[in-house]
């Protein structure tokens, strides 16, 4: 799906959906929810050519951050979580990692995030909002621009 200045690259992974998001005219990526299939993703940012900017967790259950670790290790970016499931990240009782049958996840978020704060992609601004309710920092980004909302 081509939207004006922004690619959006989508998949059911495994075992969740993951959003690969390019900026045409900066080069710049954003993934959002990189389950467990960190090389495809990894592939994909090579293909685009792109620079990862933000790896965006819109909670801390383990099936949405279990690839996080190894595509840290191979591309950057900056992880960011809502403050609200920053804990969640290293605690396997909140991240649920064994119940969907992942090893345990150890990560650090390297932002915190809140409701209202925008994050960049070029010249394209993502407004986070706060959707508690599957965990108590679930959140959703919206692009106003492209009329595009990312949610959980």
């Amino acid at each position: 799906m081509i939207l004006k200045k922004l690619k959006i690259k989508t998949w059911v992974g495994d075992p969740t959906n993951c959003y690969v998001i390019f900026d045409e005219n900066s080069k710049e990526i954003m993934v959002i929810d990189p389950a467990g299939e960190s090389q495809r993703v990894v592939d994909m940012i090579n293909i685009l050519e792109g620079k990862l900017k933000y790896i965006y967790l819109t909670h801390c259950h383990g099936d949405h951050i279990g690839g996080v670790t190894e595509l840290k290790e191979k591309c950057g970016g900056k992880i960011l979580i809502h403050r609200f499931d920053a804990e969640g990240l290293n605690d396997k009782n909140i991240n649920l990692s064994g119940v969907v049958d992942l090893p345990e996840i150890e990560l650090e978020a390297d932002s915190r995030v809140d409701d209202g704060d925008s994050l960049h992609l070029g010249n394209l601004e993502f407004k986070v909002i706060h959707t508690p309710g599957h965990t108590k920092g679930g959140t959703s980004i919206y692009c106003e621009k492209e009329k595009c909302l990312f949610s959980r």
